[in-house]
């Protein structure tokens, strides 16, 4: 990874060529649109139910903002849906110029192809869920601190503020994981009082849907005490925290397992970028971006691999600049995302492939294919 110092100040990035951005938002559209499949078994008719209700949130942390949005447009099944196509689409964009930042037009595309190119990436720009939201925000928002960085304009740390908040209101988790990155950059790059009125403005305006959620899980059917106990069942059945069982260790292999399946050509890569470039404050930066909700994932709480979306740009930006590897990231996702299905096996390991990454595929979207690991192992024992 060739990070210039100078690289965020260098003419290159004041007049950008079009081309390639647009070329990566073609090829993200006309992909997601020829592999839409209908409404998502699992989140989707809950979504839908909630709007049709007016009551805008499920299960905690509840999705006020994303299904106040689509409750806007005459059809939300399909006002979902193009939410998350743009949300894809766009992210793509945000990511190539983000790339910029750390290296050149080339790899700044092939790196934007490859998280494009992500198999549960794509696989969240096609279901009716708030899991594509994370694939926008979190980069937007890192591209517009790069942005004030380089040009001292203001408007771009209070677009950053925007960005942050409206990211979080579509999942409130994952605006809780990056939290931590803001603060940081404040600390160390923004005056005191700028940096004092930065997250200011940025918790002001998540209090814009914090407060409509509360309201709006108070007058919920399960209300604030199926909030409580929802997190109480977590916090005791899945943590490691709580112990070692069938249940931790499997919430550890949700976030491990896709990882690996997705990333494996450029992690170790990633990691050494890290610690050959630690001086770089914006390294520090995407690691704080991942940490956060890393330690939640495996410690507390990890259900689907989408949840890995909000980290996944900060992933490949630590390894923007290995051109090679990030062609095999795109292939590999690729040919996962479309050629592959379900494998029939009594074996523990063929399950848990099939389980936590054929689950995330084109076979899965067109056959509402939604395995639970625990219940095909109890299968294959019954026989």
């Amino acid at each position: 990874m060739n990070i210039r110092r100078s690289a965020l100040f260098s003419p290159e990035h004041v007049q950008v060529k079009l081309l390639p951005p647009v070329t990566l938002a073609m090829f993200t559209l006309v992909t997601r649109v020829l592999c839409r499949g209908s409404l998502y078994w699992a989140d989707g008719p809950r979504h839908i139910r909630s709007i049709l209700e007016k009551a805008y949130v499920i299960q905690p942390p509840g999705y006020w903002l994303f299904n106040r949005i689509a409750g806007l447009f005459p059809n939300p099944i399909t006002a979902i849906s193009v939410m998350n196509i743009s949300f894809s689409v766009a992210a793509v964009a945000v990511f190539y110029y983000s790339a910029l930042f750390f290296t050149g037009r080339r790899n700044a595309f092939l790196a934007a192809l490859a998280y494009s190119s992500i198999f549960y990436i794509w696989f969240s720009g096609e279901v009716h869920s708030t899991y594509a939201s994370q694939l926008l925000f979190p980069v937007s928002t890192f591209y517009a601190l790069l942005r004030y960085e380089r040009d001292k304009a203001s408007q771009f740390l209070w677009l950053a503020a925007v960005l942050f908040a409206t990211g979080a209101g579509l999942r409130p988790s994952d605006g809780a994981f990056l939290f931590p990155m803001l603060v940081y950059y404040s600390a160390v790059r923004l005056p005191r009082r700028k940096a004092a009125l930065f997250l200011a403005v940025s918790i002001v305006l998540c209090l814009t849907w914090v407060i409509p959620t509360a309201l709006a899980y108070r007058h919920s059917a399960s209300g604030f005490p199926g909030v409580r106990a929802h997190m109480s069942n977590i916090v005791k059945t899945r943590s490691i925290l709580a112990g070692v069982n069938m249940n931790s260790v499997a919430n550890i292999t949700r976030y491990v397992f896709p990882l690996l399946v997705a990333f494996w050509s450029i992690l170790i890569i990633a990691v050494l970028n890290i610690t050959h470039h630690w001086n770089d404050w914006r390294i520090r930066m995407l690691l704080l971006w991942i940490l956060p909700g890393s330690l939640f994932f495996t410690l507390s709480y990890m259900s689907n691999a989408p949840y890995l979306n909000y980290l996944s740009a900060a992933v490949l930006l630590l390894a923007v600049s290995a051109p090679r590897m990030m062609v095999v990231t795109a292939v590999w996702n690729t040919v996962l995302f479309l050629g592959f299905s379900p494998i029939p096996s009594k074996r523990l390991s063929i399950n848990v492939w099939n389980c936590y990454a054929v689950e995330y595929t084109r076979y899965a979207i067109e056959h509402h294919w939604d395995p639970n690991l625990s219940q095909v192992e109890s299968s294959i024992s019954a026989e």
